[in-house]
């Protein structure tokens, strides 16, 4: 029910007794000494291959700069990044981080070079503005720079909509669903009304996640103190509850053989996700192309995703692996990098190129960026806490044994918040 991947733990042991080094000057622990180029460490699909291949040969305008990638799986490459920290050997000049997994990285920051020594500031008008703040510590160290971004939209049926009587062109339905109390009360119009009684989510999970990224505060704040108990999280929970009170949720789990055959067979009505989930849409049911449609979410935007670049402490040349990520990341590079992998650019001056504003008959001919690129500019400043997946799992377990095995919902709200607590309090937060 979640996409998240953190790892909720510094570095520890051998690692620890690191973070009194200084920042630079390390570089015989990289992975790149004694070559002639500076290395990278990324999983597939996280950067471009085509910019990645240029930069092998030689990145361009900057004489005897190459940058060598090395392809890690996204499962492994946060922990065999904390093992070469810890090992002070092999450790990579750059490596990509996860959206989530940047804050894992905030116990041991000092592990990481912070990139307005290397002249930052100077690009920061390039990047959207909620991006650009997410790239620092609690301390105000700026340790992570701005790589895709993961804005969020509803996704909806247009036929169904319109087939119960509701409002169904993306602006009128943005109007008829401002907020998720009318999304529900839409919901209940959809499945009284529309022929094979179609559901409106496919799991509550979902709605639960969604609402929670709209607000600033997530399980932990910024001085290391739970607040998983607090409004914005029970009011995300009371939420979701609401979703399986009505039954309009269709308790199947995203990616499953369930899951594609109700997308296909028009029995899930809308989704609440971001834009990476285009493809996988569209992959999953193909033949339902043309009925889709894009608006603005309940409540607003939120961010569901994306990824930060980083500089560790050992980089072999940090003013080189700097000129590196401004030209990676440039507002043209990351167009290109739309185009080829579909990874929604950071830079907002990317949003007016012709490139981006190509029809898709997927969505009935609409052009998906006139509701990214605002949802994007319009996401909120989100705190991430090392001990993210400490804190919410609980949660979205007893979500699951609500909506799965029929728990009850306020006897799941207190184990879930009982587990957070006893779990977090282990891991040193009040």
């Amino acid at each position: 029910m979640t996409r998240r991947r953190l790892l909720g733990v510094s570095l520890g042991g051998a690692g620890a007794a690191l973070l009194g080094m200084s920042g630079c000057g390390a570089s015989s622990g990289s992975a790149s000494a004694g070559t002639d180029h500076l290395s990278l460490w990324y999983w597939k699909g996280s950067l471009s291959d085509t910019l990645l291949a240029t930069a092998k040969r030689g990145v361009p305008g900057m004489p005897g700069l190459k940058v060598q990638g090395s392809q890690i799986p996204d499962g492994d490459i946060d922990s065999k990044v904390r093992t070469s920290l810890a090992a002070r050997a092999y450790v990579p000049d750059i490596t990509v981080a996860n959206s989530d997994n940047l804050a894992t990285f905030f116990p041991d920051e000092n592990e990481f070079l912070d990139l307005r020594t290397l002249g930052a500031e100077a690009v920061r008008d390039r990047y959207l503005d909620w991006k650009w703040k997410s790239c620092f510590t609690p301390s105000g160290r700026m340790i992570g720079f701005p790589l895709d971004a993961g804005p969020t939209a509803l996704y909806y049926r247009r036929d169904l909509f319109q087939k119960a009587g509701l409002p169904h062109e993306p602006q009128d339905v943005a109007e008829e669903v401002p907020t998720w109390e009318k999304f529900i009360a839409a919901g209940r119009t959809l499945r009284a009304k529309a022929p094979g009684k179609p559901y409106l989510v496919s799991n509550i999970g979902n709605v639960f996640q969604q609402v929670l990224l709209q607000s600033p505060q997530q399980f932990v704040d910024a001085d290391n103190r739970f607040i998983g108990d607090q409004q914005h999280v029970r009011r995300a929970w009371d939420l979701s509850v609401e979703l399986l009170r009505r039954r309009l949720s269709a308790g199947i789990t995203d990616g499953t053989p369930d899951f594609n055959a109700a997308m296909s067979g028009g029995r899930v009505a809308t989704m609440t996700t971001a834009v990476w989930a285009i493809n996988g849409l569209k992959d999953t049911a193909p033949k339902t192309s043309g009925t889709w449609r894009l608006t603005t979410m309940p409540d607003g935007p939120a961010n569901y995703g994306g990824s930060y670049l980083t500089l560790t402490r050992y980089c072999r040349d940090p003013e080189a692996a700097f000129a590196f990520l401004t030209w990676l990341l440039s507002p043209a590079n990351q167009l290109k990098s739309y185009q080829e992998m579909a990874l929604f650019p950071t830079t907002p001056a990317s949003y007016a190129d012709p490139a981006m504003h190509t029809p898709d008959p997927f969505f009935g001919g609409q052009q998906p960026i006139d509701v990214f690129g605002p949802a994007a500019q319009k996401a909120p400043v989100v705190y991430f806490s090392p001990y993210e997946e400490s804190a919410n799992t609980p949660f979205f377990q007893e979500l699951t044994n609500v909506e799965m095995l029929g728990k009850n919902p306020d006897r799941a709200w207190r184990d879930a918040v009982n587990t957070a607590e006893t779990t977090l309090s282990r891991l040193g937060v009040s």
